[in-house]
């Protein structure tokens, strides 16, 4: 938002789209020109330098459509623009690539998880993807590599616990359910075993890979999880110990189920169609054993 005059810094000020504003969107505000009230404005920022190899990411598409896209995003890769990566990111690396500039994450994974993610490239509908996120109508299926757990099974199982996230530590705590009152959140995942082995070039003794459902969003639940079981997902850096960077988590989004395709009927009124579409890592889940020593 500038107010006097437009500053004359090198960089290009353009006219923010905004009722307020004297100026059309994208126009160019000249170094100097004088400004009568405070005026919207896009400025393009300086980038610092970018990792390489995640600006050349290959980010497979799963699904194409008129409301959203689906892809494979691959460990290391941020979802979504932060303090310290904007360019190398999928939702940023997907906009150039596809030429779209209106591509929006509809949720988000972990830098360190890869998997499916949905975007949104429909601006008209992008509510309609995001909503059921937010009423968690979507059915998001992960699978994660750890110890052995001899108490799962190959059936699932339903586990509730109450999550706090406390400000400035790194970890989330699982507490009992007195705590609840002071903060704490309920939890519901559900979890299975989809195979076992003796050992893993990963990990000494027995290793099992395991399918999980979060059925509330909180933050690391999945990694929460595992943790409280005594099984920290192979590679986590803040479970049991907060050690960032030191490994490649073993953590990986294969299938989400929700509707993808929106309705427009009688102009401006939306409807959804109510379609689910499942879109899966199919080689995952033919063999969840596979891929991990490329992660």
């Amino acid at each position: 938002m500038l107010r006097g005059a437009v500053p004359d810094d090198g960089r290009t000020y353009l006219a923010a789209a905004a009722g307020d504003s004297p100026f059309a969107p994208g126009t160019p505000l000249s170094p100097g020109l004088v400004l009568v009230g405070r005026t919207p404005t896009w400025v393009y920022p300086d980038f610092p330098e970018e990792p390489a190899e995640l600006l050349a990411a290959d980010i497979p598409i799963l699904y194409s459509g008129p409301d959203a896209v689906v892809v494979d995003k691959p460990h290391g890769l941020p979802s979504t623009p932060n303090g310290k990566l904007l360019r190398a990111t999928a939702q940023s690396l997907l906009r150039v690539r596809l030429q779209e500039p209106e591509l929006v994450a509809a949720h988000r994974l972990d830098r360190e998880t890869r998997g499916v993610l949905v975007l949104a490239r429909n601006p008209i509908t992008r509510g309609f993807l995001q909503t059921q996120f937010q009423r968690r109508e979507v059915t998001k299926t992960y699978q994660a590599l750890a110890a052995d757990i001899p108490q799962v099974g190959e059936q699932w199982q339903e586990l509730r616990l109450p999550m706090l996230k406390v400000k400035d530590d790194p970890q989330v705590r699982v507490v009992s359910a007195a705590s609840a009152r002071r903060g704490a959140k309920p939890t519901i995942t559900r979890i299975r075993k989809r195979g076992r082995r003796e050992c893993w070039q990963a990990a000494g003794g027995a290793t099992a890979v395991y399918e999980l459902q979060p059925v509330t969003g909180h933050t690391h639940q999945l990694r929460v999880l595992m943790h409280h079981l005594g099984a920290p997902i192979i590679g986590d850096d803040t479970y049991p110990h907060y050690r960032p960077g030191t490994a490649a988590l073993h953590l990986r989004a294969v299938a989400i189920e929700l509707a993808l395709v929106a309705s427009q009927e009688n102009g401006a009124s939306m409807s959804a169609t109510k379609t689910r579409q499942r879109i899966e890592l199919e080689r995952c889940l033919e063999d969840p054993w596979s891929g991990w020593e490329r992660d």
